[in-house]
């Protein structure tokens, strides 16, 4: 007997849907979101509204730092490749508030991963009282011009004579610009000096910026279960698909 037209529309119909799902879960489940830690090392000047960096070896290319050794996950292999880090202006990434996302590192060595894209840079967690304490003491902490600062300053040991030596400490968080893993960015940078020195830059007669080598460890975790998500959608779309197609299969015997 043949075929009316009517089911042969209804099993094109049918067959495209499936090839539409069927396209829409291969592109999908191609996208494998970045997941590992590395870490960089590179120069840093901060003014009151910025943040620039550059390389810390010569020549001292803006706007590049270095991965070092111990890459793991999505980064293996890219240990001693470089990566474009872009500069930082509190009037699009301010402190303590989020932002739309700025692109914020992106990697040499692998240019078709997603940028990393910052969009939190947290305040720093101490007060102002100590900043400009003196003498300078092993254990005082400060956090200038809270809450504008992101930068956690403490004295470390040596103490006195040859006095405290300072670090500091900064977060940054974001997510990749395909929007499947998010990072959290650890920086220190050290001194040599207590940070009362460091900070009389920005004092009356100061240079109004620091410039200083820093380390950070960077983490990317991928958001909770994107494939599984991807997975159970398009099975229970092929699902309903075949169960319409057994219906309308049914409902024909009887028209």
């Amino acid at each position: 007997m043949e075929e009316d037209y009517g089911m042969r529309s209804i099993k094109l119909s049918s067959l495209g849907a499936v090839g539409v799902l069927a396209a829409l879960c291969v592109t999908s489940l191609q996208a494998s979101p970045l997941a590992g830690t590395f870490n960089i090392a590179g120069t840093m000047t901060v003014t009151v509204n910025t943040i620039n960096w550059k390389a810390n070896e010569t020549p001292f290319s803006p706007d590049l730092a270095r991965i070092g050794p111990g890459s793991t996950g999505s980064f293996a292999g890219l240990d001693g490749s470089t990566i474009t880090i872009s500069d930082l202006s509190s009037a699009t990434a301010p402190v303590g508030t989020p932002f739309p996302d700025v692109p914020f590192i992106t990697f040499s060595a692998a240019p078709l991963f997603p940028a990393l894209d910052i969009n939190y840079i947290y305040k720093g967690i101490y007060s102002n009282a100590n900043c400009g304490t003196l003498p300078a003491t092993v254990a005082q902490n400060c956090t200038i011009n809270p809450p504008n600062s992101p930068f956690n300053f403490v004295n470390n040991p040596p103490p006195a004579p040859t006095g405290p030596q300072a670090t500091a400490t900064f977060v940054f968080t974001g997510e990749t610009a395909d929007h499947l893993s998010f990072f959290y960015a650890n920086f220190t940078s050290q001194f040599n000096v207590p940070f009362q020195t460091v900070l009389q830059a920005f004092g009356p007669g100061g240079s109004g910026q620091v410039t200083n080598t820093y380390s950070a460890t960077v983490t990317v975790v991928p958001l909770p279960e994107p494939g599984a998500l991807t997975l159970t959608g398009c099975g229970m779309g092929f699902v309903l698909i075949s169960l319409a197609i057994r219906r309308r299969r049914t409902a024909d015997r009887y028209m």
